[in-house]
């Protein structure tokens, strides 16, 4: 820090900060000037010169645990000297060295190799047993995790000048208000007694604690000091506090604008400055404000992975999409926080936002109020992340439903086994359950295979699908095999299949299949039943089916009452002279004349032209 400023932060500070500011400048090396002594040209690398003593501590409190008694600049030398002591070191000046090794990963906050030491440390005088617990209470301070039984340990002794500032990190670990406000303002104090690392890394800490508990002045002092720290103020960190000093003081403009800077970067800081963002911005609710935070977010969505801070961002941002009324990007967002946090309460009610959400989006769907391609496209999205909830093999198979109505038979098939599948990945207790699901989606598979032509793939999905569940389903499943072994042109199948309640189509189909055996007996009893039963479906076609048969099986009863009922049914002429010609009596044979045999030739021509064109041929 040059003179200049040095001065100007005096000069803003209360009396008070002084012991505060010097006590950062002793811990940046300021104040130490031996500390930064340039060494000779001729003088040999630091990692070759001999392992010297650190220096003696003096007070109680040091001999427990003291930050600032290992330079910063020596750390090999440091390290070197601990490590040729160990090698000579026995039993209880042994333990005492790996908690020197301890102190000294902690002075250059390496939390993890500090950790490990002392849990292979074994201590064995009072000593070091205040000193184990000591360094442990720190590590776990400095790493943000609370201290059990705080008001016991040796960081709290009374002689301790940085009491205080383990405290407030207690506090802030522990989310414990009322102590951070207390301990803060010492808190500060004690920072001046830590290393250089252990400030860098504490001070973003401590500056957050001053601007939440209102302490305005430690705030600004804090934020003054970070400016000199280009590698804090310049990163997501110092733009994050500043953006939160501000909307504080209700200062949103400024805030916004320092919030946006740190939203660029990667870490933990960025990720809050985008949840700040999407905050003010729904606070706000206009919508231009509600979309500048959905691009945020939305850019930084997958910059920062894991913990709160992820659930965070992905409600804010299914928040937002509520707002904006975007409901597929909402599912879809709702789905990372199912898919990513499974065990989190978080999951739980987005599964149940996600439901309503999804019956909303298919129920549209089915509507048409999306283009076919886009909605295969948005339920191919959806599918990753809802697959294995309950609901959505129905929104696949009304997505089916939809595809079949408008011709697309392939890919009406194609859903159709998906929902299959989803339900077959049940758990036996759950599968069990879904049997009538099971067999309507096999139903509709073998529906959408015949309407393709695929009418081979029809019969094999109608003989391998499950059992009918009752009645009514064994009557739905024979009805359209019967279809089936109708387009394959398996007449012996198509008559063998018995049908509580036949259709229209399978009486047709039936009365084709006998009429080509020539049981016309038979063709009369199935389409009389026909014709009585659909009386609003039989045509002319089945009528002269009908005719024929009971001409042919001398039934003339059914004859005569076709016969009468074939001008209802056709405005052909001559198909109607046709019928009638069958109940007249037959004309006395005369001898053979041009004439008359031309005539006889005319009304036969007539009568086959008329048959040809109802597509009957018996």
């Amino acid at each position: 820090m040059i003179v200049k400023n040095k001065y100007l932060f005096m000069r803003i500070c209360r009396p008070q900060f002084f012991g505060l500011f010097f006590g950062f400048m002793a811990g940046f090396g300021v104040a130490d000037a031996s500390e930064v002594a340039p060494i000779a040209p001729t003088a040999k690398p630091v990692t070759s010169l001999p392992a010297s003593p650190a220096p003696v501590r003096r007070t109680e409190w040091r001999q427990t645990l003291d930050l600032q008694h290992w330079a910063t600049a020596n750390f090999h030398r440091d390290f070197n000297g601990i490590v040729a002591g160990l090698s000579a070191a026995h039993a209880t000046d042994r333990a005492g060295r790996l908690l020197d090794a301890a102190e000294l990963y902690l002075t250059h906050m390496l939390l993890s190799e500090a950790a490990s030491t002392l849990k292979g440390t074994t201590p064995e005088t009072a000593v070091q047993i205040r000193r184990h617990r000591a360094l442990s209470d720190a590590t776990d301070l400095l790493a943000g995790r609370p201290v059990t039984d705080f008001s016991n340990s040796p960081l709290g002794a009374p002689e301790r000048p940085d009491g205080d500032f383990w405290a407030s990190l207690q506090a802030i670990t522990a989310d414990d208000t009322r102590a951070l406000r207390k301990n803060l303002p010492g808190g500060f104090t004690g920072m001046g007694q830590q290393s250089r690392a252990v400030l860098r890394a504490m001070l973003p800490a401590f500056t957050e604690a001053a601007i939440e508990t209102g302490h305005k002045n430690y705030a600004d002092a804090a934020l003054l000091l970070m400016q000199e720290l280009p590698d804090l103020a310049d990163a997501p960190v110092g733009h994050f506090l500043q953006g939160r000093a501000q909307e504080k003081r209700r200062n949103e403009s400024s805030a916004l604008d320092a919030y946006f800077r740190a939203a660029k970067g990667w870490d933990q800081y960025a990720a809050r400055a985008r949840i700040a963002v999407a905050d003010m911005s729904l606070r706000n609710g206009a919508q231009g404000a509600l979309l500048a935070a959905q691009s945020t977010l939305t850019e930084g969505a997958e910059a920062w992975r894991g913990g709160e801070y992820e659930i965070q961002i992905l409600n804010r941002l299914a928040r937002i999409h509520a707002k904006t009324g975007n409901e597929v990007e909402g599912l879809l967002t709702l789905g990372k926080i199912v898919t990513r946090f499974p065990n989190s309460a978080e999951a739980d009610t987005a599964q149940a936002q996600a439901q309503t959400l999804l019956a909303k989006v298919y129920t549209k769907g089915a509507q048409g109020a999306y283009t076919l391609a886009d909605w295969m496209d948005v339920h191919l999205r959806l599918l990753p992340f809802f697959r294995y909830t309950p609901a959505f093999p129905n929104h696949t198979e009304t997505l089916g439903d939809y595809l079949l109505a408008l011709g697309a038979t392939d890919l009406a098939a194609q859903e159709y086994r998906r929902a299959i599948r989803l339900l077959q990945e049940r758990e036996d207790s759950a599968l069990s359950a879904a049997a009538p699901d099971l067999f309507r989606l096999n139903l509709s598979l073998a529906a959408a295979q015949k309407r393709a032509g695929l009418a081979d793939d029809a019969q094999i999905t109608l003989e391998v699908m499950s059992a009918a569940l009752s009645a009514e389903q064994a009557e739905e499943h024979a009805a359209l095999y019967a279809a089936v072994l109708s387009d394959l042109g398996d007449r012996a199948g198509l008559i063998n299949t018995n049908l509580t309640s036949p259709s229209a189509r399978h009486l047709r189909d039936l009365g084709r299949a006998l009429s080509e055996d020539e049981k016309w007996v038979q063709v009369v009893d199935v389409m009389r039943q026909y014709w009585l039963t659909f009386p609003q479906e039989f045509s002319v076609e089945d009528a002269t089916r009908l005719l024929i048969a009971a001409n042919r099986s001398g039934d003339v009863e059914t004859r005569d009452r076709v016969v009468n009922a074939f001008p209802g049914l056709t405005q052909s002429e001559p198909l109607v002279a046709l019928a009638t010609s069958l109940n007249e009596v037959a004309p006395v044979l005369l001898p053979l004349r041009a004439d008359t045999a031309a005539a006889r030739l005319d009304k036969l021509k007539s009568a086959f032209e008329s048959i040809k064109n109802t597509g009957i041929s018996p």
